[in-house]
């Protein structure tokens, strides 16, 4: 938090001059008169900004640890793409000079980046069931997320799972031991598939490691 922090000032201050910039001095005085400094500074902005927009993506973002990361960061990146929020993102900054202004379409493309990984993340959805009270209803948790489903929604809660009985709920193909219990048996107590109204986000893997480099170029 304090990377995004530090990230949000630096960007803003940027964001601050070129306006002023952009203010006092005719565009196209700025782009040749001026053009080393311009597009120097457009340079540093642009390249904060792709940093920024990675950094909070990667935020507590869950990804499934026992899954190969090539997979996980290709659907990652595909969910970028497809979105179209990036090229948007760089054109609203360039109109507005604002962080805050950007917020909810960094919103919108960190729910799309949590909702392509979710299919990794949910081989860890689990049944818990307490050895010592059989008679309790089994408990919906993610051993990743650390999470359970309540009333229809994730919700923090880790579970101590000393002495308690896990049943997977979905095949995992690097679960080779462990008979899996299939899902067709289990329908009664499977969530709602994750969308991008129920995705919690989760832990931080670095700050954007496996991207491709966007253009972020919105700003000229």
């Amino acid at each position: 938090m304090n990377k995004i922090i530090e990230l949000e000032s630096s960007l803003q201050k940027l964001l601050s001059i070129l306006k002023r910039n952009r203010e006092q001095v005719p565009r196209d005085e700025l782009r040749t008169r001026f053009r080393n400094a311009y597009y120097q500074l457009l340079g540093q902005i642009n390249h904060l900004l792709w940093l920024y927009i990675c950094t909070r993506l990667t935020d507590r973002l869950y990804k499934n640890p026992y899954m190969p990361e090539d997979p996980q960061i290709e659907v990652l990146q595909q969910a970028i793409d497809e979105s179209g929020l990036i090229p948007e993102i760089s054109r609203c900054i360039s109109r507005t000079y604002s962080i805050a202004a950007i917020e909810p379409l960094i919103q919108r493309l960190k729910s799309k980046v949590e909702t392509a990984l979710w299919p990794f993340v949910d081989l860890e959805t689990c049944l818990v069931a307490d050895l010592d009270h059989m008679e309790r209803e089994p408990v919906i948790y993610n051993t990743i997320t650390k999470q359970i489903w309540v009333d229809g929604k994730w919700v923090d809660h880790e579970l101590n799972l000393e002495w308690k009985l896990l049943i997977y709920l979905r095949e995992r193909p690097y679960d080779t031991t462990i008979p899996v219990t299939r899902k067709e048996t289990l329908n009664e107590y499977l969530p709602n598939e994750r969308n991008e109204t129920n995705c919690n986000p989760v832990d931080g893997q670095g700050n954007g490691a496996g991207l491709r480099d966007h253009e972020v170029s919105g700003i000229r």
